[in-house]
């Protein structure tokens, strides 16, 4: 048992399936760092529509044009930045990027390009002084890290992912970014190999985080 180890900890899932509460917690009880992948592609999403590119026409941006990616941190979040600028959370999470992000995160040129970024993530982490990096998003456990120290897929009924959403005061079409995410060519979210399968819909936001600690501590 190594208490020294620095955890890489995957959580895959679709939108509303609790992913970022549930990292969030995981990160304040055991002082990692949290990455929600998510926000980068939102994050290019914004960028590329505040620059009037859509996405069929990102390629051609990019054989043209280079953006720096970076990261900033505030608490045990680590944030998102493209050309040194970092979006707002009221300028990623609205009607407008719920309905578009699917379409920009589904091209291979943009997930290449975040794919080196988010793989120096822990290093990054390491260097500040976490314990670990909680890695949140759809491709971490089957694509950015397959050897992350643990995987999860976290699962629930569509009915209350979409539930959640409005409590979280978002309303987008769940069931339509399902059918992007999971039908897309290049990294489609499904549930890694050797990941865990957590259904948060019949359980407690507490027993989630109890069951994915006694891993945690199943591994120091």
């Amino acid at each position: 048992m190594d208490h020294n180890k620095y955890i890489i900890l995957a959580i895959d899932g679709a939108a509303g399936s609790g992913k970022s509460t549930t990292s969030k917690l995981l990160c304040e009880k055991f002082n990692y760092i949290h990455v929600d992948t998510g926000l980068h592609y939102r994050s290019l999403c914004c960028f590329f529509k505040n620059n009037y590119i859509s996405a069929d026409g990102v390629n051609d941006y990019l054989s043209f044009n280079s953006i720096s990616l970076s990261s900033a941190i505030e608490g045990s979040n680590l944030f998102f930045l493209i050309n040194g600028i970092r979006f707002s959370l009221n300028d990623l999470r609205n009607e407008e990027i719920n309905k578009e992000v699917s379409y920009y995160a589904r091209l291979p040129r943009l997930r290449s390009l975040l794919l080196s970024y988010q793989r120096n993530l822990p290093t990054v982490g390491k260097s500040k002084g976490f314990s670990g990096i909680v890695v949140d998003g759809r491709d971490i456990g089957s694509v950015v890290f397959p050897n992350a120290d643990l995987k999860f897929f976290l699962h629930a009924d569509l009915h209350i992912r979409q539930k959640r959403r409005i409590v979280d005061g978002e309303r987008d079409s769940i069931s339509g970014r399902d059918k992007l995410d999971r039908n897309r060519k290049v990294a489609p979210l499904s549930c890694p190999v050797g990941a865990t399968s957590i259904d948060t819909g019949s359980l407690s936001v507490e027993e989630v985080i109890d069951l994915i600690s006694n891993e945690i501590l199943s591994i120091k």
